[in-house]
């Protein structure tokens, strides 16, 4: 499991006369996938090399599908107690 999100990312490089500076048809380097996530307060970024990529997007979607699943746990407890509390839902 990971917390964050993938986005692709394309970049122009310094080489002068690349594609990627073409005055008509520039063409940018990439795609570059990126996972950016916040933990524990802190927010980072590290590249995903595209041979992992499907790996890390699954558990990216496994994290999610936790914190997901947490939610209704808490939700359904929540109620439950009140319930208890008050008599009514």
């Amino acid at each position: 499991m990971h917390p964050g999100s993938i986005s692709e990312q394309y970049n122009i490089c310094g080489t002068p006369g690349c594609r990627c500076k073409d005055p008509e048809n520039p063409q940018k380097h990439g795609p570059y996938y990126q996972l950016s996530y916040t933990w524990r307060g802190k927010s980072s970024s590290l590249f995903v090399r595209k041979d992992r990529l499907e790996g890390m997007r699954a558990q990216v979607a496994n994290y999610k599908q936790l914190r997901a699943l947490t939610q209704e746990w808490v939700d359904l407890e929540m109620k439950r107690e009140r319930i208890e509390r008050t008599g009514k839902e």
